[in-house]
């Protein structure tokens, strides 16, 4: 019943007025309507499978089983897409959102059920295969203070994020948004949607990329995407026992370099104090696939040198996000 009255929202929106436009202009924040735009013009064109809400369980080493838990609205009134897991391999096919949890109970959400894993003193480590995913199309893994939202939120799946998405905000750490050409990772207090972002692509923490097209692309010599790559993320404590940095690593098997680079500072959030709370009283990981013809914000010249001059949504098949563990921290690894 529930995708049903989502469809059939969603259906009646992008049929009932005149545009896209004016589709979009009936929701409130920038992220709303963008999505809802290109969502309409997926559904014209071919439509979104079926939504299992419990697609199977992955393996965390260090952490024990988690359970995949899909979501079946993407945003208030508007479908989902499917969550495909096979063998541990999440993929989240256009418009997916899936969540990992405790268990999974289909057709209902309970933010109880939701792991919350505290990452504070820890890494987090995964691999991702994002080469099919061009300009405009945003391949991401993030962090969500889900477990202790208590708000049902217009997505009825307890979902929150500081972008508003589903009508509740909270404090959100994007590990990798990310296509072939960009990536960026984000810090985002709750009541911050624009965050602060790192890496390469779009508009970036005082407009320097950490890597360029010649270490981070198709063919580059150090993440070479048109490969599965690792991506390791620590949090490491400080001397105040507060976050110190977001430490990013990527890295790929036969490869002669890594990137690397940390996040020690954001304004929004003096000394960490606030997100460090949440990453000790544990987040939820998020994975998601969506796309836009306006993510130059993501992969987009910048200042200048960044990959994508438009944003053609040449999304292909899913991406993956694999080979999930946690690991506990020595006090001084902290990347250069």
């Amino acid at each position: 019943a529930q995708a049903s009255f989502a469809h059939t929202a969603f259906f009646w929106h992008c049929a009932a007025l005149p545009s896209r436009l004016a589709v979009a202009m009936a929701f409130s924040t920038w992220t709303q309507r963008v999505l809802l735009a290109a969502l309409c013009a997926e559904v014209r064109g071919q439509g979104l499978g079926p939504v299992d809400q419990c697609p199977g369980s992955v393996n965390v080493m260090g952490a024990g089983t988690a359970t995949l838990v899909a979501t079946k609205i993407n945003m208030p009134g508007v479908p989902a897409g499917p969550v495909k897991n096979v063998d541990g391999v999440v993929m989240p096919e256009m418009w997916g959102r899936a969540y990992l949890a405790d268990q999974c109970t289909d057709g209902t959400y309970d933010h109880n059920q939701y792991v919350g894993i505290p990452l504070l003193g820890k890494k987090f480590i995964y691999t991702t295969d994002v080469s099919q995913a061009g300009c405009g199309c945003n391949a991401a893994l993030y962090l969500v203070s889900m477990k202790q939202n208590t708000e049902v939120s217009g997505c009825e799946d307890y979902y929150c994020d500081a972008n508003n998405v589903c009508g509740v905000r909270c404090d959100e750490i994007d590990i990798q948004e990310a296509n072939k050409f960009a990536l960026h990772p984000a810090l985002h207090r709750y009541d911050d949607g624009n965050g602060l972002a790192q890496g390469f692509g779009g508009w970036v923490r005082d407009n320097h990329f950490e890597m360029t097209s010649a270490e981070y692309g198709p063919g580059a010599r150090c993440i070479d995407t048109n490969s599965p790559f690792k991506v390791e993320v620590s949090f490491p404590v400080g001397n105040s026992g507060r976050l110190a940095s977001m430490d990013v690593r990527l890295s790929q098997q036969g490869k002669p370099c890594d990137v690397s680079f940390r996040m020690d500072s954001y304004s929004h959030d003096a000394g960490f104090e606030h997100l460090s709370q949440s990453l000790a009283a544990g987040m939820t990981p998020v994975i998601s696939y969506w796309k836009a013809s306006d993510m130059l914000w993501l992969d987009g010249p910048g200042a200048g040198g960044g990959p994508c001059q438009q944003d053609d949504m040449a999304c292909g098949t899913a991406p993956s996000f694999s080979a999930f563990a946690i690991e506990d921290l020595e006090a001084s690894n902290l990347y250069p």
